[in-house]
């Protein structure tokens, strides 16, 4: 009686895609045939052509893994379950790593505020003299000030970006020496 419940089994579960040699040799002849299209037709008729293939092939194949999820979704418990385990050999809590502290919301703090405004400040009067500086014959004052909050704007989101990112980069990184020498001290492990 086991053998035909590992048969359904096998035959139930969700396979990845495969695809033999003819398959693929089929697709690299559709690709020759677009590319020799390009005589006759121009590039957005192909490009067209090859959106509304891509389109129909998606459609099929969503459609062929829906069909199949949902014959798989209708069996019964006990055939969906490749290795049923028993309630002991689940894993335990303490079989996953610790959470970190990038599962947890947070603010950057204050001095995200102060490094975006540097960086605006910076940027502004980078920008102010940079426009003066390559502006051939008379600049006016509107252009320098275009210039000053362009720069100033772009100054503003780049230190914002860096600054973030090593922020939470070396909270990161942090976090992991600190759970890895934990792990390694025998006197916090034991406890």
């Amino acid at each position: 009686m086991a053998a035909p419940n590992r048969q359904i089994r096998a035959s139930q579960s969700l396979r990845p895609p495969q695809f033999g040699l003819r398959t693929l040799l089929l697709l690299i002849a559709a690709i020759a045939a677009l590319l020799a299209l390009r005589q006759w037709l121009s590039p957005i008729a192909i490009a067209a052509i090859a959106f509304l293939a891509m389109s129909v092939f998606c459609h099929v194949a969503g459609n062929a893994i829906g069909t199949r999820l949902r014959q798989i979704g209708d069996l019964p418990d006990s055939y969906r379950q490749e290795d049923s385990r028993s309630p002991g050999q689940l894993p335990k809590p303490q079989d996953f790593a610790p959470r970190t502290q990038l599962s947890r919301h947070s603010g950057l703090g204050r001095m995200i505020i102060v490094a975006t405004g540097i960086g605006a400040t910076t940027g502004a009067i980078g920008g102010g003299l940079w426009t003066f500086a390559t502006g051939h014959g008379h600049i006016g004052p509107f252009n320098i000030v275009v210039g000053v909050i362009a720069f100033a704007a772009l100054g503003g989101i780049g230190a914002f970006a860096v600054f973030g990112f090593v922020q939470v980069l070396g909270g990161a990184i942090w976090q992991a020496i600190a759970s890895s020498s934990a792990a390694h001290d025998p006197e916090t492990s034991s406890k």
